[in-house]
């Protein structure tokens, strides 16, 4: 079941096993950068201010242009 549902994923995203391997741990890479933006944001409103609101939004754009691959 899990291997049936993983190939039509890839198939959605047109990716190889591989590619999204690398394409998640990447985006992941990404979402702990704006974390510890945010971590640091709490502390000190002072900084990242917009950082991780960029770049959610910057992340998302990207995701939907994939979806109309």
């Amino acid at each position: 079941m899990i291997i049936k549902e993983s190939k039509k994923h890839l198939d959605a995203v047109n990716m190889t096993y591989w590619e999204h391997f690398i394409f998640v741990n990447k985006f992941m890479i990404k979402c702990l950068k704006m974390a510890f933006a945010l971590k640091i944001h709490a502390f000190i409103p002072g900084y990242f201010t917009t950082y991780a609101s960029e770049k959610t939004l910057e992340n998302a754009k990207m995701l939907e242009e994939m979806g109309r691959k």
